[in-house]
């Protein structure tokens, strides 16, 4: 590990384990323009020389050792499933951004909030909304996994983990509320559902009230007394965050009847492993609820970085196929 930081015990465990199981050396660089989150770039998915993992210059004490460590869990899993040969991220293809696409677009023009919107927007916010969703679909299975780990395996960071949870979610929950009138609201619900699934079932895992969506995220806390008649009036089911609740609750329905329970004994490859295959279970269990399951492809981090060298171009023969220009 290259580093000139404190690091509590924990964290320094951690990162020991990880390097001496897939046989690398960690770099942390602190970084002025790091996202809250850090950046992880790492030889397997990226090809780079160096597995190096920024974090931001503003955090500090616990707060900064969980984000790298979140960060070092990522590597490990991504590190444990590229060893075993099974390492696959989702991708794109023309074929399948176009039949995204074509049933985004389909969906702007049913939307009585989106159908009026000029040509060229409506042409242009098809590719947004694929790559937004591509995106989250990307990062949140493997993001709960690693909470998880993290949660049953180094509880010393619990504090510091619920605080950045609870952050985490009140910005990724709000992150489409400025647009929502100028997308269907079918895609504002299926992303923010992704979000209001993954913090219910951590706050599961954690047994953290604070963290139900239900009592952290101010729109949805009309709907915690709510019973189902009340909420199928017609003054709540016009409402974007009914129906993200709605669809949430489906989703978390989903995720603890496919995924084992959990205990902390996750500190070898083969459990390592079986975190990562829950990582993509998750994926295609969100997919298949979504109905988006054919938009895109599991295949390998070479291909994920071929398609987005080629992204313009991808773009303008799945629009030509859509739109016929």
């Amino acid at each position: 590990m290259t580093q000139r930081i404190a690091l509590s015990p924990q964290l320094r465990t951690l990162i020991e384990y990880t390097e001496s199981s897939l046989g690398i050396e960690i770099i942390l660089h602190r970084h002025a323009d790091a996202p809250p989150s850090g950046i992880l770039l790492d030889t397997y998915t990226y090809q780079t020389e160096k597995d190096v993992i920024a974090y931001s210059a503003s955090l500090i004490g616990l707060l900064k050792d969980f984000v790298i460590a979140l960060n070092v869990v990522r590597l490990l899993l991504r590190g444990t499933a590229s060893k075993a040969g099974k390492y696959r991220v989702l991708s794109y293809e023309p074929e399948g951004v176009a039949r995204g696409m074509g049933q985004i677009y389909l969906d702007i023009l049913k939307d009585e909030r989106t159908r009026s919107l000029p040509l060229v927007q409506k042409q242009r916010l098809p590719f947004y909304l694929y790559k937004l969703f591509h995106e989250t679909l990307s990062d949140i299975p493997l993001e709960v996994m690693g909470h998880a780990f993290l949660a049953t395996n180094i509880p010393a960071m619990r504090s510091a983990q619920l605080y950045y949870l609870v952050k985490e979610s009140l910005r990724d929950m709000h992150e489409l509320v400025e647009v929502k009138n100028f997308i269907p609201r079918r895609y504002f619900v299926m992303h923010n559902g992704m979000f209001y699934a993954r913090d219910l079932f951590l706050a599961q895992i954690m047994s953290e009230y604070k963290l139900n969506p239900l009592i952290n995220i101010p729109e949805l806390q009309r709907f915690k007394n709510l019973d189902a008649k009340e909420m199928m009036t017609h003054r709540w089911s016009q409402s974007h965050w009914y129906y993200t609740k709605v669809v949430g609750d489906a989703m978390y329905a989903s995720l603890t009847r496919s995924l084992p329970p959990y205990r902390p004994e996750y500190w070898n490859p083969a459990r390592v492993l079986q975190l990562y295959e829950n990582a993509c279970v998750v994926a295609n269990n969100f997919m298949a609820l979504m109905q988006v399951s054919d938009w895109y492809t599991w295949a390998s981090p070479d291909h994920l970085r071929s398609a987005d060298e080629h992204q313009e171009e991808i773009e303008q023969v799945a629009a030509s196929l859509v739109f016929g220009v």
